[in-house]
């Protein structure tokens, strides 16, 4: 079930209405996710393409702000309403709560009340006893609940999530865009450290945003990874969720240090859905 602090009802009968369209339930979530990350990312080309297979008469024969297209932009304005009210994870309590009679979900994660304590286990505080920037790493993320609850205990650290469900990754990364945190998401297996795509969020004044790494991008961000994790072994530190400063991961620093330039979250990016 849901998180019972979480009310996601509208959410999920927004993205409902466009199921009984002839659509999957984890179709229309994981095209709603991608619509979503795409639009924020102004990549054109990939959300055209997922557009296309909504521009059937069941979809488009209804008046304007009701066809599927509209109602994926309608379930996008009512995810930012609900996490400005709460700072939580919605987007991982609609995955729960909208894909509870769905084959292809059946995740559940970890419940805000036990991130909340994990947080507080992990020493993930507001005030740092270092001035270095802190990092806080979770390497089987979810939906990014872990990070979203440290993120709230202290927003200036830099964030690192990794999850091998793509889907998973990519709610991840919606999520620490919309917290506006500094942070990156690899798509992987943090058993094999295996890396397969990797995106980064940046804080800004104006809000989120995000983009993808390039391969190279990726390549380093996988370098910096191991020698922290490698760092953090030698050092004797408790493995798992937790937190650590950049200084631990040798000479490398995080490949990418540069705000990432796209549009503030925003219900705009989806203007040019028509």
């Amino acid at each position: 079930m849901a998180s019972p602090q979480i009310d996601v009802d509208e959410i999920i009968e927004t993205l409902a209405q466009i199921r009984q369209r002839g659509h999957s339930a984890h179709t229309v979530f994981r095209d709603w996710v991608n619509l979503m990350l795409f639009a924020l990312q102004r990549r054109d080309d990939p959300y055209l393409e997922i557009v296309g297979d909504y521009r059937k008469p069941g979809d488009m024969d209804h008046p304007d702000g009701q066809r599927s297209v509209d109602l994926f932009s309608k379930a996008f304005g009512q995810l930012q309403e609900r996490m400005a009210a709460t700072d939580a994870d919605v987007l991982g309590a609609v995955y729960e709560e909208y894909g509870m009679s769905s084959d292809a979900f059946g995740q559940h994660f970890t419940p805000h009340s036990v991130c909340e304590t994990m947080v507080e286990i992990a020493g993930v505080v507001d005030e740092n006893d270092t001035e270095d920037q802190q990092t806080v790493l979770d390497p089987a993320c979810g939906s990014g609940r872990m990070l979203l609850t440290a993120g709230r205990n202290q927003p200036d650290a830099l964030f690192v999530g990794q999850d091998k469900d793509p889907l998973c990754a990519r709610m991840t990364t919606l999520n620490c865009c919309f917290l506006n945190l500094d942070a990156y998401i690899v798509q992987g297996d943090s058993l094999t450290v295996e890396f397969q795509r990797a995106w980064g969020t940046s804080y800004s004044p104006m809000g989120g945003s995000v983009r993808e790494l390039d391969d190279e991008e990726v390549e380093d961000l996988h370098g910096w990874m191991t020698d922290a994790f490698e760092n953090t072994v030698e050092g004797g530190s408790q493995s798992g969720s937790e937190q650590q400063t950049e200084t631990d991961s040798g000479d490398r620093t995080p490949p990418v240090t540069t705000s990432v330039l796209s549009e503030q979250a925003s219900l705009g990016a989806f203007e040019s859905s028509d």
